[in-house]
């Protein structure tokens, strides 16, 4: 999808579909992220776009968050850093997804208006036997506290996982421990 371009409308439609969820929970205290590719941005004016929903659906924009990667940020820097402040302003969160599973540049994180770092699942793998890893996870994580970006760790799998990353300092988590990817309907029956 990302080479011909239908990407573009894969994301916008679940852009729209994120939205009428939220619409639906907005008396839930959740949030959805959503990802923006490379081609949106060169396609589409990403930003009026989901302003566009944001007020469609009635939702705050907090509540939906826009989820980048890393190669997202290597071209074309400045109106990419100019269009996610503005969204900042508005009320956005900017979530940079898959830190440290590619380019890991820190021009990026000092550069960006970047909200939430997602901590790529594979140093998490590691993180109960590999000093190492464990290391670089904890550098990582201060290093993300001391830019007032709040660190979220990928692919926490265990109880040990999760006590590890937590006494790093680490606030948000995502991952099997807590609980596997499940339709809109099931949430709706344990919400």
């Amino acid at each position: 999808f990302e080479k011909n371009g239908m990407i573009v409308d894969v994301d916008r439609y679940m852009w729209r579909y994120a939205c009428r969820l939220l619409s639906r929970w907005k008396k839930e205290d959740i949030f959805i992220s959503i990802n923006v590719s490379p081609k949106d941005f060169y396609f589409i004016d990403v930003a009026a776009e989901i302003r566009s929903l944001v007020r469609e659906y009635g939702i705050e924009p907090s509540k939906l968050r826009i989820e980048i990667t890393e190669s997202f940020m290597m071209s074309d820097v400045d109106s990419k850093i100019e269009m996610f402040t503005s969204l900042q302003k508005d009320g956005f969160i900017v979530e940079m997804d898959d830190f440290g599973s590619g380019y890991s540049s820190l021009n990026v994180l000092k550069d960006m208006p970047i909200d939430v770092l997602k901590i790529d699942m594979g140093f998490v793998k590691g993180v109960e036997s590999d000093e190492k890893t464990m290391k670089v996870l904890h550098n990582v994580i201060n290093m993300s506290t001391d830019l007032n970006i709040v660190s979220l760790t990928e692919g926490v799998e265990t109880k040990a996982q999760f006590d590890i990353l937590t006494s790093m300092g680490c606030k948000l988590f995502q991952g099997y421990y807590f609980a596997k990817p499940m339709p809109a309907y099931a949430y709706n029956s344990i919400a």
